[in-house]
């Protein structure tokens, strides 16, 4: 059994959800530490499944996919695992959720066009075997939109 998380733990998550390229070094001054444990504790909570990977936050706007778009789904649950596998293969997707409520699967993407998103809903995903429906927004802006952690701190 992994030990709980203590204080300096949640410091060092916090820190790296706000920049993953923190050095250890500035996160160790701040804790009053050798850079060395910082190292290891990031390694330890690489090995408990915390820290998932390390990654780089793209403007989908900056590279021609201005529209983001959210995608719930009604499905046929038999089909479930057919489904999400296909999801995962459009490129323009980049979040599949299962959900509980009205929906059954959340998707949310990116697309270049109003014609690039019609394709996706209505030429590969209204098509796959198992979905009823679907229900597509779009956003119409950003308010916020982060992955820092301020749990413990």
């Amino acid at each position: 059994m992994d030990k709980a998380l203590d204080e300096n733990d949640h410091i060092i998550l916090h820190a790296l959800s706000k920049d993953g390229r923190k050095r250890y070094r500035d996160i160790a001054t701040q804790l009053k530490v050798s850079p060395q444990t910082i190292s290891d504790r990031v390694k330890k909570l690489e090995t408990q499944g915390v820290i998932q990977r390390f990654t780089i936050d793209i403007d989908p706007a900056k590279i021609h996919y201005q529209i983001e778009f959210i995608c719930e789904l009604d499905i046929d649950a038999s089909h479930m695992e057919d489904i999400i596998s296909i999801l995962d293969g459009i490129t323009e997707i980049h979040v599949i959720k299962i959900t509980t409520g009205i929906h059954d699967i959340l998707c949310i993407g990116n697309a270049a066009s109003i014609d690039n998103l019609h394709d996706i809903v209505e030429k590969q995903i209204s098509l796959i075997e198992g979905v009823n429906k679907t229900y597509t927004s779009i956003t119409l802006r950003k308010v916020k939109q982060n992955q820092i952690l301020n749990y413990g701190t």
